[in-house]
């Protein structure tokens, strides 16, 4: 119900900023954002004990963004973005006839990266506050294509407690296959943006990104007989710096 919903929403705002636009109002955003990124399990149970046992590791998205205005409460925007989704998983000595109480401490972490580029479909309703600033309210979906998914630990790169960099692209790490290509989620937002300068805007908006397909690849490492489901979930603050080109903001300067 919820996936049809933005479908037909995100429809309805491109065929309605296809009729109502007039090539005057949009803005061009970069964007970075940080991120906590995590793994949910359902229909299954061992949900509970996987969800535990599968951490939250801190990330990055970046990209651009178009912004299209149809008055100046209410906007449609896409773009591209590139989100490093994933988990980040403490793994302990299980407890043996020689020693039935291992160290509470682990034994290593696991670090899993799985690399998708989206295309966003958002609505966004825009609530002026005083002179430049506004609320946004967003909502909206995403599709997206995984293009690469590595693992780093003490197995796969030799690193006990591999630590993240930039795209992951740590010498030794490994290829994995625990996801399927693609990605839908369901994303939404509040946030503030201010207008300042000659033509600049920035906006800093809390996100929160749940994946709307089941992730798990049944042909891949994920072989277990369970019949769970998995989706990459996400947390994190959109950072956008960009420039506006248009009459309705100069309308709305003049009404400042």
């Amino acid at each position: 119900m919820l996936k049809r919903l933005l479908i037909g929403v995100a429809i309805l705002a491109f065929s309605s900023g296809q009729l109502r636009a007039d090539g005057e109002k949009f803005q061009l955003m970069l964007m970075l954002t940080p991120t906590a990124e995590w793994v949910r399990f359902n229909q299954s149970l061992l949900a509970n004990t996987y969800n535990s046992q599968w951490g939250t590791k801190l990330s990055y998205n970046f990209g651009f963004e178009y912004k299209r205005f149809f008055d100046p409460s209410l906007s449609f925007s896409t773009g591209l973005t590139y989100m490093n989704k994933g988990f980040r998983n403490p793994f302990y000595e299980a407890p043996s006839f020689q020693n039935p109480n291992p160290s509470p401490e682990p034994m290593g972490v696991t670090l899993g990266s799985a690399h998708i580029a989206a295309i966003p479909l958002y609505i966004n309703i825009h609530h002026r506050l005083r002179r430049k600033v506004e609320m946004i309210y967003t909502v909206g979906i995403a599709g997206g294509y995984l293009f690469a998914e590595q693992a780093r630990n003490n197995y796969y790169s030799g690193e006990a407690t591999p630590e993240q960099g930039f795209l992951d692209l740590t010498e030794g790490r490994s290829n994995i296959n625990l996801f399927v290509d693609y990605y839908v989620g369901a994303h939404i937002g509040v946030g503030i943006s201010a207008y300042f300068k000659r033509s600049f805007v920035l906006v800093v908006q809390p996100m929160y990104k749940h994946q709307i397909n089941n992730a798990r690849d049944f042909a891949g490492q994920f072989n277990s007989s369970d019949p769970f489901t998995v989706r990459l979930n996400s947390f994190g603050v959109d950072v956008k710096l960009g420039y506006y080109f248009t009459k309705q903001i100069r309308d709305r300067k003049k009404a400042f």
